[in-house]
Parts: C-alpha cells; structure tokens; sequence
C-alpha cells in the first residue's frame, strides 16, 4: 500500500491532469466508425508485482464490428490496486500497447471510468488527456454519484450527478441486466459518450469493443499461465 503522502501526490496529479480535460465533441459520434476496446488482465492479480497484460482491439462498430486490428503486450506491474487510482495500476501497460497500434481510430473505450470519478479522472480520463484522444469510460459498478435505476428494460438510461453535475449516465442495455456506467474520457461530450456507447452495442449487455478485449485477453492469458 502506498503511503499517505503519496496517495495526496497523485490526488494533486489527477487534479491538474482534470484541468487538461475537454468535455466537448472533437468528432461527431454519427461520424465516429472505428473504436477501440482496451482492457487489462493480470497473470495473478492478487501478486504484487505481477504481470499485466493489455489488449486494444480497433473495429469498425458501423460494419458488424468488423475487427482491424488487435495488439497485445505484457508489462511487469507493481503498482497495488487502490480504488479511484486504477490509472496508476493499470495505464502503463495500455500506453505501450497504444504505441503498437498502426490504425488510428476515432474513439477508444475503455473498462473503467472517465470523469465519473472523485476527481474526474477516471483511466478512461487519464488515458484521453494523456493520449489527447477521443475517450470513453464504461465502467460494470457505480463507483461516485447519484441517479435513478433505469427502468427494466433494452437502453434505459438515467442520468448520474456527481455534486449536482452531470457526469454521466447510468445504462440498462439489456432486460434484466444491471445497469453500466458510461461517462466522457476526454474530447467527447457526456450526451455523445451515452451515444456511443448505444453505437458500440451488440447483441451483449457490455459494448462490443471492451467486450471483445476481455475475451481475446482471457485467451492469452490462458496460453500465458499454462
């Protein structure tokens, strides 16, 4: 665990990184055809260090998303998991992977949160003002807020207010499922995050290109540890 003194560092680092932050569209989500789905996994997650492994997948979501692109790469890490500072865990290994990628694609979403977070900066935010990308965080658990249970039914939406500031919406993007939560990265607005999120559905309750990241990484860590 991280001392105290450091924890304040990092909250100061993601505060002025908040100040970097543009909530506003860089692209029009119905011009928006490739986005790509990050997520990280870990060899042992319960190890410190372990190693962690990134996957960015980039698919075309406006041709039956249609795969372009996938890299992987593994990294040691040794930053502990500590809430509201999975950049810290997590981010160093996507950046490497982001360096492989050859396409170039107009958003990147992300298993994590964008501005629905303490300080609005989420790993979706982080990896957006860092990278000066379109980004979007789609996160499985409410992590800061307060909203509505959608109604139970296919992509109802509530919206969430962090300090009576909309930050984000509360997702059911299917019948039965709990809700996920979707907020602005970085470069897009929180109204055009909820679109592309509706953008990126497929038949599954998770955005296809996260949903697809986790599974291909599942795979590769499976011939990893094997």
């Amino acid at each position: 665990m991280k001392n105290l003194q450091q924890i304040e560092e990092l909250k100061k680092e993601q505060l002025n990184l908040s100040k970097k932050l543009k909530i506003k569209d860089r692209i029009p989500v119905e011009k928006i055809k490739t986005v790509a789905g990050i997520d990280v996994t870990f060899t042992d997650v319960w190890k410190n260090p372990t190693t962690g492994i990134a996957c960015i997948v980039v698919m075309d979501v406006t041709e039956n998303f249609k795969v372009i692109e996938t890299v992987y790469v593994e990294d040691t890490v040794d930053f502990p998991y500590i809430p509201t500072f999975l950049a810290y865990r997590e981010l160093p290994v996507i950046l490497k992977a982001y360096e492989k990628i050859k396409t170039k694609p107009d958003a990147f979403m992300l298993d994590g949160m964008g501005i629905l977070h303490p300080r609005k900066m989420g790993i979706a935010s982080h990896f957006g003002v860092i990278t000066d990308t379109v980004s979007v965080g789609c996160g499985k658990s409410k992590l800061v807020g307060d909203y509505e249970e959608p109604p139970n039914k296919k992509l109802s939406y509530s919206p969430v207010y962090v300090d009576g500031e909309l930050r984000g919406f509360a997702v059911r993007t299917k019948k039965n499922a709990n809700p996920v939560f979707v907020s602005p990265g970085n470069n897009i607005s929180v109204e055009s995050s909820l679109k592309l999120l509706i953008k990126s559905l497929g038949r599954y309750k998770l955005p296809e290109p996260t949903r697809t990241a986790h599974i291909l990484l599942q795979k590769y860590r499976k011939r990893l540890i094997s």
